[in-house]
């Protein structure tokens, strides 16, 4: 059991899981995979901060997320390290909530 109380000592936690090979022994729980990053499902943007996403090549005119062969990422996983990204979702999300409570009215 972990007593991981820290933000961000998950990330041990699951590298622990991983090179341990523990996933490997759950019931349901054929193969495991690593992709690379910005190559499979979820795309975990929080390790690009050294410059922002549009720099990268990764984030499109229209603020949708890429994977590193120009499609789009299927999971952007910490899209709120990216200044640019984050204000504009949370714009969306805010357009949503008015609209939200608008309806309700």
């Amino acid at each position: 059991d972990t007593h991981c109380k820290l933000k961000g000592c998950d990330q041990g936690f699951h590298n622990y899981l991983y090179y341990s090979n523990t996933l490997l022994t759950l019931k349901g729980v054929k193969e495991v995979i690593e992709f690379e990053q910005g190559k499979g499902i979820i795309n975990n943007l929080g390790v690009l901060r050294s410059k922002p996403l549009r720099e990268w090549g990764l984030l499109n005119d229209e603020n949708v997320v890429l994977n590193w062969d120009g499609s789009v990422s299927a999971v952007a996983h910490q899209f709120d390290r990216d200044d640019e990204l984050n204000k504009h979702l949370k714009k969306v999300r805010q357009g949503y909530t008015s609209d939200f409570w608008a309806s309700k009215n």
